[in-house]
């Protein structure tokens, strides 16, 4: 499901806050005194995929560290020892770019939603666990999501309209999910209305943590727990 992800396992985060060490950096490239991010001298992996795969390892480290409006594609070029013709080869625009780098840290996969087996859980259960592994998938790319949320917030217009296709896809995914698994909940004003409540819901409880105002629990992964149970109840009331 777009912007609520599930990284494969094994997989590292390489992103900080902007202004903070993002990880190791890339082959090919160093990092300078100041943070940032300039030509090595190891050598590019040749053509293709594997030259591909360095431009996004690169820009993601520069997006990371300069947001995405400060991250032209003559400072990727440089970054990778690339000439700007050779970028757009292989990312026609930087909105191209932006989507490949969401691809790159999974924010395009799709979440897995299946149904348990007959009397293995409720469904209360199964919507409580659902809002949480969403939740707690938005957590463990927290940093990225403040680079996104930062980057809409100062209007860039790459970022914006990634976002709509986002959030867009994550609507479509919701309402799939609650007309095919849940049809019990599709009453009312129907499945698309709950799934925005849910979409806005998920996010907004982020953002509630993100400002450091989520509630009592002593961590970010408990108040998660309380809300999607919360609202489980809500939905699945005794």
């Amino acid at each position: 499901m777009p912007l609520l992800h599930r990284r494969p396992k094994g997989a590292k985060g390489c992103l900080g806050r902007r202004g903070e060490p993002a990880g190791p950096t890339p082959e090919g490239t160093r990092s300078d005194n100041n943070g940032g991010v300039t030509t090595g001298q190891a050598p590019l992996t040749p053509g293709g995929a594997g030259q591909r795969q360095h431009i996004l390892d690169t820009a993601l480290s520069l997006m990371a560290q300069r947001g995405v409006d400060g991250t032209s594609m003559r400072d990727l070029a440089a970054a990778t020892g690339l000439n700007v013709a050779s970028l757009y080869h292989y990312f026609p625009s930087k909105h191209d770019l932006l989507v490949a780098v969401l691809a790159e840290r999974g924010f395009l996969d799709d979440v897995d939603i299946t149904q348990p087996t007959p009397g293995e859980r409720d469904a209360r259960t199964l919507l409580s666990d659902l809002l949480n592994e969403l939740l707690a998938s938005m957590l463990e790319v927290e940093d990225f999501i403040r680079l996104m949320l930062g980057e809409v917030m100062r209007g860039d217009e790459t970022a914006l309209g990634v976002g709509h296709e986002l959030i867009n896809s994550t609507q479509e995914s919701l309402e799939r999910w609650i007309a095919e698994d849940h049809p019990e909940l599709n009453r009312g004003p129907g499945a698309p209305a709950l799934a925005r409540m849910l979409r806005a819901m998920l996010i907004g409880v982020f953002f509630e943590h993100v400002a450091g105002v989520l509630g009592a629990e002593t961590d970010a992964a408990s108040a998660f727990r309380s809300r999607a149970e919360e609202v489980a109840a809500i939905l699945y009331p005794d």
